[in-house]
Formats: structure tokens, C-alpha cells, sequence
């Protein structure tokens, strides 16, 4: 990984770069010690410029078909992305007819020159009886949509051992070219993926390992692009697994107990709460998982996203790259500034809720 050295200052008028400001968490390496050895200039000056941006994501699982519940679905998502103005929209199990008016409503996004694939794209799983009139067949898949532009956009396939049924998995990616109101950042600044794991409970299912399967599938097509400091990262959707449970430590930075031991976890939630403590002497695994609980500490948990049956879950994430994601609140002249936050809004026509989530990322200038 390599030392982000630069950002821009309020003098843009300037286009002066100032370096020294600090990078983001596991973002040293190698270049940083060139430069602390006295590296030529002319090496200083080639390495990458960044800037911090907050990205804001949202996500939301349209809940299947059109007609199996009353209320039009995308309406909590309309009313999110009216109110927050996101970055990157992902959307699951929706129905080609609900992406097209979704593209529709949200044709502002697209400039001069551009056209609708530019900024939305639909990726089919499956062909769905409930989408369209009643009886019809439509397709119906997951979105990856942004108000920049989209480039290099791509899907990967999801294993799904031992399924019963021809329901196809995938991950849909894309290049995310954010436009900053004074900053243009590099068009592979942000690398976006979503994805909607599979779903099931039970032993005799065989969804858990067939989920925990496709999370470190997705693990490791991201992998290269967090450990080699590519790009920013953000990987969201509807993993069917809550918090604790095996699947996701194949994705989460934090261990069960909430410390940052989790190795082969690559990613900070957007609603992980609270900051980091100094180990408790002595506690054992049984003790932290107590104190992740009571504490108001970074943990994996977060705010239920899933209502059925009576039964509130977590079980929709936004994972940032930890390369360049902060997790622990830094210290301000105005108090505590925070990095990571998440929100999840009721959608009264829908299983799951909408949930908008966003971090303070390091992303490459153009």
C-alpha cells in the first residue's frame, strides 16, 4: 500500500497541493518510508494525489415483485435520495419495470453527452412471475446506479452450492467517477459492488455455507483492490446474515467480540457506533462480547434493516475497503468527528428498509 501525501487546500483557485495531511487507516507503506529517507523530489512529486470525500451509499432490497405487496416500493427510495443526494444507489430483487421508472425519476443525473447506461445499469438474475401484470414474466435482478459516471462495469459469479432452484447469483461492479463540488476525482477513484446473498435458514437449507461461499467469493475479487491500495472500495446489499454470524466474518474488519483482529476481514460497516477502546486486561472472548454489547464501542451490529414475522434484523450492509476507510472518530476544535454512519428509513411497502450509509474515504484526483 502507499502513503496518500496530498491534499488540496482552500486555495484552489491556486491549484496549490499541500502535502502531510494524515491518510486514512492502513494506508502506508512502502512510498511512505521513501519519502521519510529523502526520496528524490522528483519521486514526491508522481506519487498519487488524494482528497477526502464523504461517499454517501444508499441500499435497499425492493422486496421480490411489484404485486406482492400494496405501495409503490421505490417511493422511500425517491424520498432518501431526494433528501441526501447520494453518490451510489444499489438496489436488489427489483423488477425491470421498477429500474426503468427508476431510471426515469432520476434522469437529472444524466449530462450532456451521456446517456442512461452512462448512470444505471440492471443486472439480471432471474426471470420473476410477480413482476409486471399479474401472470406475466419480467426480469428481475439487482441495480448499481450513480449520479457520476459509470465505467468498467462488470459482473462475477456467485457459487451457490447445493442449490434446489436455477436462481442465479452475481455481483455487479462498476468504476465510480465522483465529481466533488471544487474536485475532480480519478474516474477509477471509487470501485462500487452489490449483491444480494442467498437467502434460507436451517441446516437442511444448506443456505448458510452456500452464503458464507459467495461472501468469500466476493472477498476475493475485492481483495486485490484493498490490499494493493487500488481504489476505495464500498460493497452493499442484502447479505441475509445478521452481524455475528460466520458469513460476515469473511468481510468484517472487526472480530465477533468488536476488536480489530478479524484478518481475513477487509471491510468497516457504515453503522458501526462508537470508537475504539484500549483492550480490557485479561477478558476473555466471552467477557468482550459482553462488553461490545454494553459499551458504546465499534461493534458489529447496526441499526435492523429486515422486518418479518415480528422479527427485526440486520441483514443489509455498506462495507467500506479498509484502505482507505477511517473507523475511529478523530479529535476536532468543534469535538469528535466521526467517519463511518448509517441510517436506516422505514419503507412502509417493503421487507426491508432503505439504508443509507457513509464514510470519509481517501479517493485518487484526477
Amino acid at each position: 500500500m502507499r502513503v496518500r501525501t496530498a491534499a488540496l487546500t482552500a486555495l484552489v483557485v491556486l491549484l496549490l497541493v499541500v502535502p502531510g495531511l494524515a491518510a486514512p487507516a492502513g494506508a502506508t507503506g512502502a512510498s511512505g518510508a521513501s519519502e521519510a529517507s529523502g526520496a528524490p523530489a522528483a519521486a514526491a512529486a508522481a506519487a498519487p494525489l488524494w482528497a477526502t470525500y464523504r461517499l454517501q451509499v444508499v441500499t435497499a432490497n425492493l422486496d421480490g415483485a411489484e404485486h406482492r405487496r400494496s405501495g409503490d416500493k421505490l417511493a422511500t427510495v425517491q424520498r432518501v435520495i431526494g433528501s441526501s443526494t447520494p453518490d451510489v444507489v444499489m438496489l436488489q430483487e427489483v423488477c425491470f419495470g421498477q429500474f426503468r421508472r427508476f431510471v426515469a425519476a432520476n434522469r437529472a443525473w444524466i449530462g450532456d453527452g451521456e446517456t442512461w447506461r452512462d448512470h444505471f445499469r440492471f443486472q439480471q438474475l432471474r426471470r420473476h412471475h410477480g413482476c409486471g401484470r399479474p401472470g406475466a414474466v419480467q426480469r428481475h435482478g439487482l441495480v448499481l446506479a450513480s449520479r457520476h459516471p459509470l465505467s468498467d462495469v462488470g459482473t462475477h459469479r456467485l457459487p451457490n452450492p447445493g442449490a434446489r432452484t436455477p436462481h442465479r447469483f452475481r455481483m455487479l461492479c462498476a468504476d465510480v467517477a465522483v465529481r466533488g463540488a471544487l474536485l475532480r476525482f480519478a474516474d477509477d477513484a471509487v470501485r462500487a459492488c452489490t449483491l444480494q446473498l442467498r437467502a434460507g435458514r436451517g441446516r437442511r437449507t444448506g443456505a448458510g455455507p452456500a452464503r458464507r461461499a459467495q461472501a468469500i467469493a466476493a472477498r476475493k475479487v475485492l481483495a486485490p483492490i484493498v490490499r494493493e491500495d487500488r481504489a476505495a472500495v464500498v460493497l452493499g446489499g442484502d447479505f441475509n446474515a445478521v452481524p455475528t454470524k460466520g458469513t460476515m466474518s469473511e468481510l468484517y474488519r472487526l472480530s465477533r467480540s468488536g476488536w480489530l483482529t478479524n484478518r481475513r476481514g477487509l471491510f468497516f460497516e457504515a453503522d458501526q457506533t462508537g470508537t475504539y477502546r484500549d483492550r480490557p486486561a485479561g477478558a476473555g472472548p466471552g467477557i468482550e462480547q459482553v462488553v461490545c454489547r454494553l459499551a458504546p464501542r465499534v461493534c458489529r451490529w447496526g441499526e435492523p434493516t429486515h422486518r418479518s414475522r415480528g422479527r427485526s434484523r440486520k441483514i443489509d450492509y455498506l462495507f467500506f475497503g479498509e484502505n482507505r476507510a477511517e473507523p475511529t472518530a478523530t479529535s476536532t476544535l468543534l469535538g469528535p468527528r466521526e467517519h463511518l454512519g448509517g441510517d436506516v428509513v422505514r419503507s412502509p411497502s417493503a421487507t426491508h428498509d432503505v439504508y443509507l450509509g457513509w464514510a470519509d474515504l481517501a479517493l485518487d484526483l484526477r
